[in-house]
């Protein structure tokens, strides 16, 4: 589900509970950003690679019950314990990689934030803004995710949001948070 800020409701953007940016997202806002909206990406993209390191993790831990029931004291027996860990620490690294890929909407601009130790940050301005692009597959309509391409003036799809949790949603708070802001300038 999308994250919103209540104040968004002000600004013409339909909203929920209030988000408040913490962390590396708080040291790339400017002074008086408000976000929006944070939208991560689907929790299916990591189904798969959690089943496979639940799998190995398992797989390792029989082979190291096995190996005790045969030979309590084999280094073998070690060998797979820590063989089982390995599999359980690259899916908590998954799963903080998850975590930390996010998509934010601000009152001024699309943020795209991904990476654990080292970050990276794409962002488009709402006012440079030309059109958006949103496709969801049948089974992401039935579980409520797609993607998004933000084109500027340019036509070039400098911004693509894949697999994000409700994308007609924050495509549609995203339009409307443009027509906020060109309000705003007019005003």
């Amino acid at each position: 589900m999308a994250e919103t800020n209540t104040e968004a409701a002000t600004a013409g953007v339909s909203a929920a509970p209030a988000v408040t940016a913490t962390g590396y997202l708080a040291k790339v806002l400017g002074k008086d950003e408000r976000v929006l909206m944070i939208v991560r990406r689907h929790w299916l993209v990591g189904v798969s690679k959690t089943a496979l390191w639940v799998g190995l993790t398992f797989a390792a831990l029989i082979l190291a019950a096995v190996l005790l029931v045969q030979s309590p004291r084999s280094p073998a027996f070690l060998a797979a314990l820590v063989a089982a860990l390995l599999p359980a620490v690259l899916w908590l690294w998954e799963w903080l990689s998850w975590r930390n890929h996010m998509y934010v909407m601000t009152d001024r601009r699309v943020l795209q934030l991904k990476g654990v130790l080292s970050k990276d940050v794409i962002d488009t301005l709402l006012e440079k803004l030309n059109d958006v692009k949103s496709r969801q597959s049948l089974w992401g309509r039935i579980f409520g995710y797609g993607d998004i391409e933000i084109l500027t003036a340019s036509d070039v799809a400098i911004n693509k949001l894949r697999t994000i949790t409700d994308p007609l949603q924050f495509k549609l708070a995203m339009l409307e948070a443009k027509d906020a802001l060109e309000m705003d300038h007019h005003a």
